[in-house]
């Protein structure tokens, strides 16, 4: 009886470990989603607009891409910056899932199908990056991150006009 008893103590106590270590780690579980979302959009903007200047021609699409190495990696610099300030562990460079799918996807294509789906890509990229950046500004439990993602916001959905705007034209 007695090892049963110190058997299911030592397994409570194991199922507690991994909660204790999240609960221990700096920032509200939606702050830290909230960074990781950002980092991870950032870096597919970065790697995305890397491949396009290595595939495509379309000067329109390579100024794009220019623009979104440039915008993204300032804007994953401010999101460092201020996460170090606030107390809370940098995000890493990583993508998500699906992320690394549709970036593994593109590296695959050459040409109009490239340049199409290049453009289709970065307006639902961009859809999903101002959906993240609204929600934490209007719910975030950080100031100074809510700030951040508040200030985002408006350059993300000028990014998104933009990449609809060129999906809609190589649509045609």
């Amino acid at each position: 009886m007695r090892n049963t008893v110190a058997v299911a103590v030592i397994l409570a106590v194991a199922a507690l470990l991994p909660t204790t270590a999240r609960a221990q780690q700096p920032g509200s579980r939606p702050t830290r989603e909230y960074l990781m979302a950002a980092a991870q959009s950032d870096q597919f903007e970065i790697l995305s607009g890397t491949t396009a200047l290595a595939q495509t021609t379309d000067p329109g699409l390579r100024a794009f891409a220019t623009q979104m190495i440039h915008d993204h990696g300032e804007t994953s610099r401010q999101l460092k910056d201020t996460a170090a300030r606030e107390g809370l562990a940098p995000p890493p460079d990583a993508l998500g899932g699906d992320q690394a799918q549709m970036l593994n996807a593109l590296q695959s294509l050459r040409g109009a199908d490239f340049d199409k789906t290049y453009a289709r890509q970065q307006a639902l990229a961009h859809h999903s990056a101002l959906t993240v950046q609204q929600q934490y500004a209007a719910n975030g439990d950080d100031a100074a991150l809510r700030q951040l993602a508040s200030t985002t916001t408006g350059l993300i959905s000028g990014h998104l006009a933009m990449a609809e705007k060129m999906k809609d034209a190589l649509d045609r």
